[in-house]
């Protein structure tokens, strides 16, 4: 297992990822979705006021080397200019990446790329069956046109679901195997040990009770506590499979 361990000289509490919805929702809804946006049957922004609050909070207990904004779709947002500047005031050290199917690229208004620029802003994107390659490349044209930095490209052909809705996985073996592993997921003014948390809309859906993973009371616990309980297995472990299932790209359909 990989171990973050406190940062003794500077009295720090890091670790490795956050993640950011600004969006529950997203425009394309992939069968499979890891973050259970195509379940999300309305639009589901993210409050930029809240937001701001916590994301203060949070950044006063725990650093992260790396933070994505994302979704659902982060650019559906209105206020994504707003997220921007706010992450970077919060934590002006770390490494912020904004995910993105990029459909939406081509409608940013100089705002948005301004706000990306100022605030060296990573650009990342998955690219899906949907979009062809001359239209993904005239994304990454747009791209380099605004001097933005490109980072990563996913290769979206496949998605990989590791949902177990008996519970009957090992939770510690789960844990330790987990591709999420150290990926925070910042939500409802709540800290999430990882993308699981979202598995809510699978239970709102399907009337289930699925274990969620370990979630920690920003506001309410110390530094110490918050760090404690991302570094555990949680009940939620239980509903992963430690081998991922792979299906072929697909858009969700009732």
């Amino acid at each position: 297992m990989m171990k973050f361990n406190l940062f003794k000289k500077n009295k720090e509490y890091v670790l490795p990822r956050l993640e950011i919805h600004l969006t529950d929702h997203c425009n394309l809804n992939c069968n499979y979705c890891g973050h259970y946006a195509h379940l999300v049957d309305k639009e589901v922004f993210t409050d930029v006021n809240q937001f701001t609050k916590d994301i203060n909070e949070l950044s006063l207990k725990i650093k992260y080397m790396q933070i994505k904004l994302l979704g659902g779709e982060p650019l559906l947002h209105p206020d994504i200019v707003k997220f921007i500047e706010e992450t970077r005031k919060a934590y002006p050290k770390s490494a912020i990446f904004i995910l993105t199917n990029g459909i939406l690229l081509p409608r940013m208004n100089d705002d948005f790329w301004n706000a990306v620029l100022k605030n060296h802003i990573i650009i990342e994107l998955s690219k899906y069956p949907v979009l062809n390659g001359d239209t993904f490349n005239s994304l990454l044209d747009l791209i380099d046109d605004k001097r933005a930095i490109l980072g990563q490209i996913y290769l979206k052909k496949r998605f990989y679901c590791n949902l177990n809705v008996e519970g009957t996985s090992d939770k510690v073996k789960s844990f330790k195997s987990c591709n999420s592993f150290f990926v925070n997921q910042l939500w409802q003014s709540k800290l999430y040990s990882c993308m699981a948390c979202y598995r809510k809309y699978y239970n709102d859906k399907y009337k289930t009770n699925i274990a969620l993973p370990n979630c920690a009371d920003i506001y309410n616990l110390s530094a110490e506590e918050i760090y404690k309980t991302m570094r555990k297995p949680s009940e939620g472990c239980r509903y992963c499979f430690e081998t991922s299932k792979e299906y072929d790209w697909s858009q969700y359909k009732e």
